[in-house]
């Protein structure tokens, strides 16, 4: 048995967003709208709002979300009452939108409600109408049902996570991610890989999320490079396509250990999400093939040989040459080591300690223990080749 959630609408396509504009009335007429650094992607949405006479107050997100910070908004939020949240952004930008639509409803504080270093209760009131707009194509957040906060004081990430967090409606225009500069669109490309990956590998899949991680995979391996390096209509639609994808395929099934270290790692430095588990993802990948043949996990070495093919497009791909494939991929985007962000040596053992405690590593393909935890972030750092020193990967 299994059970598959998302929005309640999708709607995906180019100029997506300036069709759509008049189905926002049916929610209201006042709107909370949250927007990242480039609000200019968000002008045709302020300008229907504004034609239409309808209440909106703006708010700005600029960098992670930071509990105290969505507090504040949660607070000037209830006095404004909107009928909707609509968020028009990147990851961030949807996790705070997703947030405040549950707690202007609720009373109470975030850590109220947030797993890992709050309580984790249930919300008791339906969250407000949420509306995802995202204009970059990594996180899914627009069909998941988590908001990831960032909490200051223990410097550490933590998600308020409920099924009533799902967008209700979810506008994905490709034409949003045009202009996006390499760097950003090459993090936020690998997190969707990686969001793909663990959901196809992990403990928990099911035939919907084999289905959706495939074909996300197969849109993903040839488009990233053209979307990040030449700005390809075709390879943006892809990627905005395989990112809601692996939104869908997170909220289904599971993760594992590239996210549960990334929610460790991702309070003790100033890096993005996605440069984190993109640099984790190749690491993580060999230490699971690695236990995966100690314990003769076929059916599990079978997986990661299927996604080396889809990768590859080989049908004769090993499971090592899926991670030769993210590494290749890693240097031709020239995303910087986690060193570049000041990871050293001496956190290694509180990170596993935390992310043994994560949500994310429950789901991950092999149980890994805090020794193979702590392996993977050293080779990480010393950023070798795994190919060259994996011929143990190979049958």
């Amino acid at each position: 048995m299994f059970q598959f959630m998302t929005a309640t609408r999708i709607i995906f396509g180019e100029g997506a967003l300036s069709h759509s504009l008049s189905m926002l009335n049916q929610f209201g007429y006042s709107a909370l709208v949250v927007t990242g650094k480039d609000e200019q992607r968000a002008a045709p949405l302020l300008g229907y709002l504004k034609q239409q006479g309808m209440r909106y107050q703006q708010l700005s997100v600029h960098g992670e979300p930071l509990i105290a910070m969505v507090e504040e908004m949660a607070a000037a939020g209830r006095v404004f009452k909107p009928d909707m949240v609509i968020a028009v952004g990147g990851g961030s930008v949807m996790d705070v939108g997703k947030a405040l639509s549950a707690l202007i409803p609720n009373q109470g504080s975030v850590y109220d409600y947030v797993e890992v270093v709050g309580r984790a209760l249930p919300l008791t009131a339906k969250p407000l109408p949420c509306i995802a707009v995202p204009t970059t194509a990594g996180t899914g957040s627009e069909v998941t049902r988590n908001a990831v906060l960032i909490s200051a004081q223990e410097n550490v990430k933590a998600a308020l996570r409920s099924t009533d967090l799902i967008p209700d409606m979810a506008i994905i225009d490709p034409t949003l991610t045009y202009g996006t500069d390499k760097e950003l669109s090459a993090r936020c490309g690998m997190d969707a890989f990686t969001h793909l990956m663990e959901a196809y590998v992990c403990g928990d899949p099911n035939p919907l999320t084999d289905m959706v991680c495939e074909e996300g995979l197969r849109r993903l391996a040839p488009a990233i490079i053209h979307a990040c390096e030449e700005d390809d209509p075709k390879a943006r639609a892809d990627m905005a396509f395989a990112s809601m994808l692996g939104g869908m395929a997170q909220s289904n099934a599971k993760l594992g250990a590239a996210h549960g270290l990334a929610a460790a790692l991702g309070g003790m430095l100033d890096a993005p999400h996605g440069a984190i588990t993109a640099q984790l993802a190749p690491y993580v990948m060999a230490e699971n093939i690695l236990a995966a043949r100690e314990a003769g996990r076929i059916t599990l070495l079978n997986r990661y040989r299927q996604l080396a093919v889809i990768l590859t497009g080989r049908q004769n791909a090993e499971p090592s040459d899926g991670i030769v494939w993210v590494q290749r991929t890693l240097k031709r985007l020239s995303l910087p080591s986690l060193c570049h962000y000041g990871l050293c040596e001496a956190v290694f053992d509180d990170v596993a300690v935390q992310a043994l405690r994560s949500s994310s590593i429950k789901g991950n393909a092999m149980p890994l223990n805090h020794e193979r935890l702590v392996n993977i972030m050293r080779l990480m750092c010393k950023q070798e080749p795994i190919h060259e020193h994996s011929h143990s990967l190979s049958d």
